[in-house]
């Protein structure tokens, strides 16, 4: 994991040099899918072992002009398609609408400053687990049902870098806010436990709202359709 964040995050060094112009025409358009994301998975937790929250996301953006874009990205996940360990009943969708400022159209190399509006909905079904309460409460339980939402606003930095006429990559990074809501339901055997600070639930999985920082960076893949 730690190589492909170096990777991507020396991806820009190595393109900041192309300078030939390369002006979009208005009409064009991309067809987008995300490489990383059937792999997202946050962590190893102790009691929370398989906690991947893979998806497979394609988005569409659209030219307005020379220096403006808007795209979306839809995503879905569930144990059934993933790629990598998930809870069984895992299932998760998403929806990501960006705005694009292109920097300079001039340039082969499209360097832009998005912001993307996203919200997350991620239902699940633990067995056995812990967790703390909006109380503070530290609880387990032999069966429960988990949901977690979240939306959020996050500002961006990212280039579009053609491999051929039609085949490019965009890379991309940002830190923005999320609001997130975690909330448990349909508990079996609910009840006190003692503070394990060897095996706890992952701060992410805490039932409540909370305001967080939102951290993002990825590639992805395009075909340009030209009109």
């Amino acid at each position: 994991m730690k190589n492909i964040v170096y990777l991507l995050l020396l991806l820009p060094i190595g393109i900041c040099a192309q300078t030939k112009k390369d002006i979009e025409p208005k009409n064009e358009s991309y067809i987008t899918t995300d490489l990383f994301s059937p792999f997202y998975f946050q962590g190893n937790t102790n009691g929370f072992s398989n906690n991947g929250t893979p998806r497979w996301q394609i988005g569409y953006i659209k030219n307005l002009n020379t220096k403006t874009k808007i795209g979306i990205d839809i995503g879905y996940g569930n144990a059934t398609n993933s790629v990598i360990q998930t809870f069984d009943s895992y299932s998760l969708w998403e929806i990501r609408p960006e705005y694009y400022h292109i920097i300079n159209p001039n340039r082969k190399t499209l360097k832009y400053f998005s912001l993307e509006l996203f919200y997350l909905n991620q239902n699940e079904e633990f067995e056995n687990q812990s967790f703390f309460s909006e109380q503070n409460e530290y609880l387990t339980f032999d069966r429960a049902d988990y949901n977690r939402q979240k939306i959020g606003l996050i500002p961006k930095f990212g280039m579009f870098v053609n491999l051929s006429n039609r085949i490019g990559l965009n890379w991309y990074t940002g830190i923005g806010l999320n609001y997130r809501i975690n909330s448990y339901d349909n508990f079996v055997n609910l009840r006190t436990r003692q503070f394990d600070e060897e095996h706890f639930s992952p701060y992410y999985r805490k039932e409540g709202n909370k305001i967080g920082v939102e951290f993002t960076i990825g590639l992805k893949i395009y075909y340009r359709i030209k009109n």
